[in-house]
């Protein structure tokens, strides 16, 4: 047989033989008990590490006697070992069993396994007391109680239901283990609007019972009127009982698709004259604006019913007298992909005379069929002009008095959008003349800026509406915005019209050539950050071009950002002094110099920027107040100026914050360890103070003799950016574990050069040395070789040299067929920090199988390292 003793799975030791025979003499006892000593309920995890140690005394006369410690019932394989042995000599009063957990893949829940204390052979007059039975726990492991995920993370698309209740059916997982009841708790997300308004419950809990892989809940989907893709999230935001969530299967997107198609009138307003004859109300599917995009479903029929709203005052037109419904039916339908249809209705054209009647047209939303919601416009007002003049009524468009008219010089040759209307009949020709004015003290003569400053409009039989063209004189001189009036002479009019209001209309020609200026860095001047005897500031230079006139401010900002991205939301105060926005007018001048002072007691990190922002110009006065075109931004609108080296007060740091790691010399007497320091900005002297000190539970073990110096200082001369911190480590033949120290740059020598934030600590590791866990052999004393019949015991003692300073396991086995000869064959010796021999006992099996003698002998030794 061969005795294998190893650490880890591959390093391992042979024994051809064994250490000791133990003869038992026959002297009895009638008053001595065996029994466990001490703790005998056990919690541990299932880890390769967790090993128990069971006590085993003997109580009343010294004899000897030989324990065994046998698990009660099958061998499930949770333990390296299912029995072990102890020999107690007549000399000794107890002895300790390693019972070791073995780890494996198997989800299992808290499992309670028995050991019970046995005696072999000859109990020598010695008898069982109590206790006699140690409980080891092994708790829950290899998620025993399950990893919840939804069984598919792709998307869900579902359709919003029409005045009806939906629900989603998702599903839920639980893979590795299913022991116990556990409770998963989700909630609901994203989405246009709150998910509560649209999905219920939009959080919770479901449970899964005990043995249950899958379970199914279900979400309702409520109907809304959102047209387009609604996209929410369920994810599972925790769970209890025992289980875990999986990362990547915790949530899952819920895609409505686009429903509630909007349904509009086009306008909501139209205006008609009272000989329009057949007008159209256009109606539109799928569209929020005219040219929008097309939204909602549009795949299938919708309708929706309408009403005509009328009222019965002088303004009111009536139906059957004013003007007839010519639909069939009060629906309007659309087939699926038809997105326009219209409701068409003839205006009665009488001779009576008419001031503007109106009339509405109503969508009714409770009569909407199909998916589909309404959207405003969903009224639209009807103006019948005011009519049965017969020859007409001359008056300038309503709209260009509710709406002034710009004229852009720069852009228009020719403007045509001064509209003069006929109103009631439009029998024969009609003219009437008209004239251009200023409307200001401005002494030159209209055709300076536009042609003709008169003339007359005219129209012939039938027409109602007619244009006055004006060319305008185009130029590049600079000018403010100009008012003008047009006005209808009503002595002039022909035909047997008549004129009236509106009959005078002002009119603008906006300001042209950039009158006001353009506004921007001064490209031929350098923006800098400038550093000063009397201190340090930033210089702006700006420029105005083209016009000169008003006076005109201009909004910037200015950010002190620290090195890294350029994002005005990482920005600083307290650096520039003065406020972040900045406020410079402009009376008549073309350039601008603006000083930004820095404050001095400000820290300008290497590499920080200052970000500059134009926001907005203002005319301080303007006349006449229509909206301008100048002033205006040219070119770049930010700059960012960078903080350089010889401008950056010194900040000073290590080049990294990792731990560092190193290692005893073997091969000399010490080695030198060299720590690379940085400074940010080289302007002036600095002296950096730093320290050593020893940290983590063995920090009483180090020493100067471990390393030195413990403290000292670093200088950086000016323009100097780079230096090094210097350590010595010694050798020694001491064994040691891990040994950390904390190396801290304490402070600067002048206020301006700051320490790096981040950058200021560094762990040194000198990593454990000389063995400090140990090297393992069998006692010189035990090995044999012996020689012992079935049911009689042998000791094994297993020695450490060197260090004591680590817990360490080892793993012993006897081969071959060990654990068919004996008891304890197989089994884990657990060192604690500190102890230096562990006994284990063998037992041959008493098995009643005749055999012939074997020799156990020894063949080598050879001491093992963990």
């Amino acid at each position: 047989l061969h005795l294998v003793l190893y650490t880890g799975m591959t390093t391992f030791l042979h024994l051809a033989g064994l250490v000791l025979a133990l003869s038992i003499p026959g002297a009895t006892s009638e008053s001595a008990i065996l029994r466990f000593f001490g703790q005998t309920d056990f919690v541990v995890n299932e880890s390769s590490t967790a090993v128990v140690r069971l006590v085993v005394e003997r109580v009343g006369d010294p004899v000897n006697v030989t324990a065994l410690v046998l698990l009660e019932g099958a061998d499930t394989g949770d333990f390296e070992a299912a029995n072990a042995a102890a020999f107690l000599l007549s000399t000794e009063s107890s002895k300790t069993i390693f019972i070791a957990v073995k780890d494996d893949d198997r989800p299992e829940a808290d499992e309670t396994f028995t050991f019970n204390l046995t005696l072999q052979g000859s109990s020598n007059g010695v008898t069982l007391g109590t206790p006699n039975k140690a409980t080891i726990t092994i708790l829950s492991n290899d998620n025993a109680f399950g990893i919840i995920a939804f069984n598919s993370t792709e998307e869900v698309v579902v359709d919003e239901p029409r005045g009806v209740n939906r629900f989603v059916p998702l599903t839920l997982i639980r893979e590795k283990g299913t022991y116990g009841t556990v409770t998963v708790n989700f909630e609901v997300f994203g989405g246009p609007n709150p998910a509560f308004e649209d999905l219920t419950p939009n959080r919770g809990n479901i449970t899964i019972p005990v043995g249950h892989s899958v379970v199914h809940f279900s979400i309702l989907i409520r109907d809304d009127q959102v047209p387009n893709d609604e996209v929410f999230s369920v994810r599972l935001t925790g769970v209890a009982g025992g289980a875990l969530l999986r990362p990547n299967g915790s949530i899952i997107q819920l895609r409505i698709r686009r429903n509630d198609s909007p349904l509009r009138f086009l306008h909501s307003i139209k205006a008609v004259p009272e000989s329009a004859g057949v007008i159209a109300l256009n109606v539109t599917r799928g569209r929020l604006s005219e040219d929008g995009p097309l939204v909602g479903s549009v795949d299938t029929e919708v309708s929706v019913d309408y009403v005509l709203v009328s009222g019965k005052g002088p303004v009111s037109a009536t139906v059957g007298e004013d003007f007839r419904d010519l639909q069939l039916v009060r629906t309007i339908t659309f087939p699926p992909f038809v997105y326009n249809t219209s409701l068409l209705f003839n205006i009665t054209d009488d001779d009576v005379p008419e001031i503007a009647e109106s009339f509405q047209v109503v969508l009714l939303e409770a009569s909407l069929k199909g998916d589909a919601v309404l959207v405003s416009p969903t009224t639209v007002l009807v103006t019948i002009e005011p009519n049965d003049k017969p020859h007409g009524v001359l008056s300038i468009s309503s709209s260009a008095i509710i709406q002034p008219i710009s004229i852009d010089e720069d852009l228009t040759q020719r403007f045509e959008g001064i509209v003069i209307v006929r109103n009631g009949g439009s029998y024969g020709e009609v003219s009437a003349n008209w004239s251009i004015s200023r409307n200001s003290s401005v002494l030159s003569s209209v055709s300076d800026d536009l042609a003709p400053e008169a003339g007359m409009v005219s129209f012939a039989p039938g027409q109602v509406t007619a244009v006055i063209p004006i060319n305008i004189v185009t130029d590049d001189v600079p000018e403010e915005a100009e008012a003008f009036v047009l006005r209808l002479l009503p002595h002039s009019v022909t035909g047997d019209a008549e004129v009236d209001e509106p009959m005078e209309m002002m009119f603008y020609i906006q300001d042209s050539d950039d009158v006001y200026g353009i506004f921007g860095f001064n490209p031929g001047k350098e923006q800098s950050i400038q550093s000063q005897p009397e201190g340090r500031f930033l210089s702006l230079h700006f420029l105005r071009e083209g016009g000169m006139l008003g006076q005109v401010s201009m909004c910037l900002t200015a950010l002190y950002i620290p090195a890294g991205p350029i994002d005005p939301v990482l920005a600083r105060d307290q650096v520039l002094n003065v406020s972040r926005t900045v406020n410079v007018v402009f009376s008549r001048e073309r350039t601008a110099v603006v000083v930004l002072p820095i404050r001095n007691d400000a820290f300008l990190q290497n590499g920080a920027h200052f970000f500059v922002q134009l926001n907005a110009l203002h005319l301080v006065d303007i006349t006449p107040l229509i909206p301008s075109k100048s002033p205006r931004f040219g070119g770049p609108v930010n700059l960012t100026l960078t903080v350089t080296p010889d401008i950056a007060n010194g900040e000073i740091g290590f080049t990294s914050n990792s731990t560092i790691v190193v290692y005893e010399p073997e091969d000399s007497n010490a080695s030198i360890v060299s720590l690379p320091l940085r400074r940010d900005g080289t302007d002036g002297q600095a002296v950096v103070f730093w320290s050593l000190k020893p940290i983590g539970g063995n920090r009483e073990d180090i020493t100067p003799d471990d390393l030195e110096p413990l403290n000292g200082t670093v200088a950086f001369m000016s323009g100097q950016s780079d230096a090094f911190i210097n350590l010595t480590i010694m050798a020694d033949s001491t064994p040691e574990v891990n040994e950390t120290l904390l190396l801290t740059l304490d402070r600067s020598d002048v206020e301006n050069q700051i320490l790096k934030v981040d950058f200021t600590t560094r762990d040194i590791v000198i990593m454990e040395n000389d063995d400090p866990g140990g090297v393992f052999e069998f006692s010189p004393s035990f090995r044999g070789p012996w020689l012992i019949n079935e049911g009689e015991a042998v000791e094994l003692h297993v020695v450490r040299a060197q260090g004591q300073l680590l817990k360490q396991l080892v793993r012993y086995a006897v081969t071959p067929a060990g654990n068919a000869e004996f008891y304890g064959a197989t089994g884990i010796l657990e060192f604690k920090p500190g102890e230096r021999e562990v006994v284990v006992a063998l037992v041959a099996k008493p098995d009643g199988v005749p055999e012939v003698r074997i020799f156990i002998t020894h063949k080598y030794n050879k001491a093992l390292h963990y």
